[in-house]
C-alpha cells in the first residue's frame, strides 16, 4: 500500500478500504519531480477524500490560540505539545497542523526544537509553517523529518528564493500559504498588509505547481464562529480546481467541514474548536 510515488503526485492520498495514510518524507534537493495531475475524486483507484487537521500553534515552546491572529489576545494550554499532537495522532487525525508563531512574526525560528520534538514524537505527517524565510530552514526541517512546509510571508516578499527553492526541491513538499484580513493578503504572523494583489500571487503560486494551498481567513481564527465559505468560493475559482485547497479559521462544528468539501475544498484546518469547544474530537475525525 506504501508507494513513495503518490508523495509527488498528490500529497493528501487517503487510501481507501481502511485507515488513512499518507506518503511520502524527506529527500535531497532536487532527488524528487514529478508532473502533476488533474483533480478527480479517484486517482489510480485510489480515492481521494477531504482532510480535517488539527492545529497546534507555539509560543515560547506553548501551545497557544490567537483571537483573530492578535497576539495581546493569546491564550495559552497546559497541555506540552508533543503530548497534545499524541492526543490528536490517538483519536484519528491523520496529519498534524503545527506553525511557529513567533517565527511567522519575526522569522527567527525560536521554537525549532521543539518542532523537531513534536515530530519526531508522531507518527503521523506534519506539516510544519512560520518562519521559513532561508534555504537553511528547508534543510533543517526536512531534515528533522517534517513532511510538508508552509510558506506565507516568504511568497509574497521573496518570490525569487521560493522559485530557487522550487528549482532545487520541487514543489511538492511546499504548501503556499494565503493569510486574509478583510480580503487583503498579510504577512509577518498577520502583522503586516501585503501590497500583492491575491490574484498575483494565485497566478504565481499556479506556475510554481505547488499543489496545496492553505487560506487562513485571519478575520474569523479563534473565534468559535464559522468559516467565510464566499472567501473560499472565490479561491476555488481562482485557481480553477489546480491546486489542493484548505481552509482555515473559524472551522467549530462539523457541518462547517461538510459545506466546505460541497464548495470544493479539500482539507480543513481546526484550532480552537478543539481546545475549547464541546464537539467530540472523533466527529471532527469522520467529518472528512
Amino acid at each position: 500500500r506504501f508507494d513513495p510515488g503518490y508523495h509527488r503526485i498528490w500529497p493528501l492520498i487517503l487510501f481507501s478500504g481502511g485507515t488513512g495514510q499518507f506518503v511520502g518524507g524527506t529527500v535531497s534537493p532536487g532527488k524528487i519531480r514529478g508532473d502533476r495531475t488533474q483533480t478527480s475524486p479517484e486517482f489510480c483507484g485510489v480515492q481521494l477524500v477531504m482532510i480535517v487537521m488539527p492545529a497546534i500553534d507555539l509560543i515560547a515552546g506553548r501551545c497557544v490560540r490567537l483571537y483573530r491572529g492578535d497576539f495581546t489576545q493569546q491564550t495559552t494550554y497546559e497541555k506540552d505539545p508533543i503530548e497534545q499532537g499524541k492526543a490528536f495522532q490517538t483519536a484519528g487525525f491523520s496529519r498534524l497542523h503545527l506553525v511557529d508563531l513567533e517565527g511567522a512574526r519575526d522569522g527567527m525560528g525560536r521554537n525549532r526544537q521543539k518542532i523537531q520534538e513534536v515530530v519526531k514524537a508522531l507518527d503521523i505527517p506534519v506539516q510544519v509553517g512560520g518562519g521559513i524565510r532561508k534555504r537553511q530552514d528547508i534543510i533543517q526541517l526536512l531534515g528533522a523529518g517534517v513532511h510538508y512546509l508552509i510558506l506565507g510571508t516568504s511568497i509574497l516578499n521573496d518570490p525569487e528564493g521560493v522559485t530557487q527553492w522550487i528549482d532545487e526541491w520541487g514543489p511538492e513538499y511546499f504548501i503556499a500559504s494565503l493569510d486574509l484580513q478583510r480580503g487583503e493578503l498579510c504577512g509577518e504572523g498577520w502583522v503586516e498588509q501585503s501590497n500583492v494583489a491575491l490574484r498575483e500571487v494565485c497566478e504565481q503560486i499556479m506556475s510554481w505547481g505547488i499543489p496545496q494551498v492553505i487560506c487562513t481567513d485571519v478575520e474569523r481564527d479563534g473565534t468559535l464562529t464559522h468559516p467565510n465559505y464566499q472567501t473560499y468560493r472565490e479561491l476555488f475559482d481562482c485557481f480553477s480546481g489546480s491546486v489542493q485547497l484548505v481552509a482555515a479559521g473559524g472551522i467549530s462544528q462539523p457541518m462547517h467541514i461538510a459545506r466546505l468539501e460541497k464548495i470544493g475544498i479539500d482539507g480543513a484546518v481546526v484550532g480552537k474548536a478543539l481546545y475549547e469547544g464541546d464537539v467530540d474530537w472523533k466527529d471532527f475525525v469522520n467529518a472528512g
